[in-house]
């Protein structure tokens, strides 16, 4: 596993080995950060608030573990209480159906200067993943792809007209079934058939 350099404001993902609480409103997550399906070696601290708002955007994942923190309390809390996930279900749990804002956490040093820790985030809130956005396409585009159905289309129409034909319908039966009456959509779908005959 390597350190993460640069956090960025928001984590798509997050990977957690053991959940450890007390008695404060605290709780420590130990596990990674995952970027780019890599992961880092990561803890984090964050409140039962935003605890609950982890799990509970994080589907089936969030529902599985949500189940055994609530057995561990009816269990009864010890000092510090340590849920292990990666014991209880093989491995760390990944939580991957949300965003996680989280910002530098700092220790104090043994001269009481501050300084950041690179080893673990505060998880400051929980957000639903965003919805990703369909390309849009330019219009010309659109236009190109639009008329080519036409094409395709009235081409088709022309060849059922023929196909009527061929089975021996008059002439204006086979017009009538296949859609063809109006003069220019007639003229229209020969065309079609012509351009979809030579390429």
């Amino acid at each position: 596993m390597q350190k993460v350099k640069n956090v960025p404001r928001y984590v798509n993902a997050i990977a957690v080995s053991q959940i450890i609480f007390d008695r404060s409103e605290w709780v420590s997550l130990w596990g990674y950060v995952i970027n780019h399906k890599k992961m880092f070696r990561m803890d984090f601290i964050l409140d039962f608030n935003t605890l609950n708002k982890l799990l509970r955007l994080s589907g089936e994942t969030g529902d599985r573990v949500q189940m055994k923190l609530v057995e561990k309390f009816e269990a009864g809390l010890e000092e510090p209480t340590i849920l292990d996930l990666e014991k209880i279900f093989g491995q760390s749990q990944i939580f991957d159906n949300c965003r996680v804002e989280v910002s530098r956490t700092g220790i104090q040093d043994e001269g009481g200067r501050w300084r950041t820790d690179p080893d673990c985030l505060s998880i400051d809130d929980v957000l639903p993943k965003l919805q990703t956005k369909q390309p849009v396409l330019a219009p010309s585009y659109l236009y190109k792809q639009n008329l080519s159905k036409c094409n395709d289309l009235l081409g088709s129409l022309y060849a059922l007209y023929l196909g009527y034909k061929e089975l021996g319908f008059d002439e204006e039966t086979a017009i009538k079934n296949a859609e063809l009456e109006d003069d220019l959509k007639f003229k229209m779908a020969y065309y079609a058939w012509e351009m979809k005959k030579v390429s």
